[in-house]
């Protein structure tokens, strides 16, 4: 094989690597964009979840409070 032909099998195989990763990193993009969103809503729905909380505690508080103070 002469030293043409292996330039042209390396930039072929280098052709392909590139390929490869280039496509790898697509997806992982898409997949952080995804993530990201995933995320976010979790962090909404934890905040939603502690406000409720927050409210069900202070509506206990204020019942034993009553009870105490009235009963």
């Amino acid at each position: 094989m002469s030293g043409d032909g292996l330039l042209i099998l390396a930039l072929a195989a280098l052709a392909i690597y590139t390929g490869v990763h280039w496509e790898r990193a697509r997806r992982a993009v898409t997949d952080l964009r995804l993530s990201r969103r995933r995320v976010t809503l979790l962090r909404q729905v934890a905040a939603r979840e502690r406000g409720q909380v927050v409210v069900i505690t202070a509506v206990a508080v204020a019942a034993v409070f009553l009870a105490v103070r009235y009963g």
